[in-house]
């Protein structure tokens, strides 16, 4: 670096004064700020591409998440670096051409960007035409679930007032238990405390028991038809049971809808 002056020529040394020591000190400080000040503009200068707005992919959860009507929060991040969506502005909305097939963990993502505005400089020009690109994402759907905050023994009833909360990743812990599930549920085995209940744990309560007379009901339009039936098998609410006419001793199936009740739907 050429400060414009020199402290001392080859082969000539500096007294060595209190004011000379505090000079050289003086023409250091000076060539080491310069050169972090160089260091920083190159930095700035990088060819880095600027990182994708989070309100861009805030909005891509949202829309990936309406088409699939999930429950809970899906958050989404880049599986890599974005450059394509650098310039747009925070408030572009990308239109989605392609839904993943299912929510998953990592999904891919087909987007067409919006046309580059015309130049200025060249109005004449026409603008080029959209651009569609695959955007590769990672994706969490948080729910919250049932934290068992004491032991729990087989066949004992799942009471919500008594569970705790706790949110899990609904794509990787796929058979956790949402909080929202509802009542009618029993323990299907002894649980030690602390454990986030997933569905091999809990069995739905029994409304139709086997061997039960059950009340069955069909109908379409204004026609209702009610009989009784013998029921084959255990099942709780909103599962499928199978029901043995006594007359006809012919079987069937038949959604429960309450206790000791369920229904034929065409």
């Amino acid at each position: 670096m050429d400060t414009g002056f020199r402290l001392f020529d080859v082969g000539r040394r500096i007294p060595d004064t209190g004011r000379s020591r505090r000079l050289v000190a003086i023409v250091f400080a000076l060539a080491l700020s310069t050169a972090g000040q160089t260091s920083s503009a190159d930095d700035v200068a990088g060819t880095a591409p600027a990182a994708p707005s989070a309100t861009l992919l805030r909005r891509l959860a949202d829309d990936i998440a309406a088409h699939f009507q999930a429950s809970g929060e899906l958050l989404l991040d880049w599986q890599r670096p974005q450059p394509a969506l650098a310039r747009l502005a925070p408030d572009t909305a990308l239109r989605i051409l392609e839904y993943p097939a299912a929510l998953a963990p990592q999904m891919l993502v087909r987007v067409r960007l919006p046309s580059a505005p015309r130049q200025p400089a060249d109005p004449a020009r026409a603008a080029p035409p959209p651009a569609d690109i695959t955007l590769v994402v990672r994706a969490q759907l948080w729910r919250d679930g049932w934290l068992l905050p004491e032991p729990a023994a087989r066949g004992d009833p799942v009471l919500p007032s008594a569970l705790g909360i706790k949110r899990f990743d609904a794509l990787r812990d796929r058979d956790a238990v949402p909080a929202d599930s509802g009542a009618d549920l029993l323990f299907a085995r002894a649980l030690p405390a602390g454990r986030l209940l997933v569905w091999r744990d809990v069995i739905r309560r029994p409304l139709v028991r086997r061997g039960q007379s059950v009340e069955i009901s069909a109908g379409e339009g204004a026609l209702l038809v009610t009989l009784r039936g013998i029921a084959m098998e255990d099942a709780g609410r909103g599962e499928t049971v199978r029901i043995r006419n006594p007359e006809s001793r012919k079987e069937f199936t038949a959604l429960v809808v309450s206790e000791s009740r369920a229904e034929v739907r065409f």
